[in-house]
């Protein structure tokens, strides 16, 4: 269990608790700790991760043309023609797993701690 699970999440944004409420800790861990390092080592050039579009792909954007490429499920960068209206940004992804401090927890412990949490604490 996390201590101070109520602290931290009180430190959140709106937009953290979303992710925090829609994702959960084990899969805001496993995206910051095994798919991002993956994913961003094959980057096109200039590329930078956004975040989850709203179809759960990861969104990137070349810096330079802005240019929206797509993670696709054969594990390859593919080219969109329009950039998603609503990512969730992988900063917000970050600074929830540094709150919770997800480098120190087991990913398999980490389960239904947000919905545990949140059946407990109708708190948003």
């Amino acid at each position: 269990m996390i201590p101070e699970l109520e602290q931290k999440y009180q430190q959140l944004t709106e937009a953290q608790k979303e992710i925090f409420r829609g994702y959960g800790l084990r899969q805001v861990k496993h995206f910051v700790e095994l798919s991002l390092p993956k994913i961003e080592a094959t980057l096109p050039q200039q590329g930078k991760v956004l975040g989850i579009n709203a179809e759960g792909k990861v969104q990137a954007m070349n810096t330079e043309t802005q240019q929206v490429y797509l993670w696709i499920s054969d594990q390859q960068w593919q080219a969109a023609k329009t950039k998603s209206s609503h990512v969730d940004l992988k900063e917000d992804f970050l600074a929830v797993w540094e709150i919770f401090d997800l480098q120190h927890q087991d990913l398999i412990s980490l389960s239904h701690i947000h919905r545990d949490f949140l059946e407990n604490n109708p708190i948003n």
